[in-house]
């Protein structure tokens, strides 16, 4: 590509790439199935290459009901 698309070669020369800081994700757990997360992800102020990742479930949605599942499931476990 950097020899086709001269706008690529520029950005990729600059290294200037950034990761993605939020977007839903779809995990499979054996025991709840399906669950989709949303994250949001936060650089770490004083620290290099660190991040802080949060998951969050839509509110009333299955995957909400799934997590609070996995959650009694802990317990009973332990």
């Amino acid at each position: 590509m950097t020899e086709r698309a001269p706008e690529f070669r520029s950005l990729w020369e600059r290294n200037d790439v950034r990761g993605k800081t939020h977007e839903a994700k779809t995990f499979h757990h054996n025991a709840v199935g399906d669950l989709t997360l949303s994250y949001h992800a936060f650089d770490v102020r004083g620290t290099a290459d660190q991040q802080l990742i949060i998951y969050q479930a839509e509110p009333n949605s299955r995957s909400a009901e799934a997590l609070k599942l996995l959650g009694l499931l802990s317990t009973v476990h332990h």
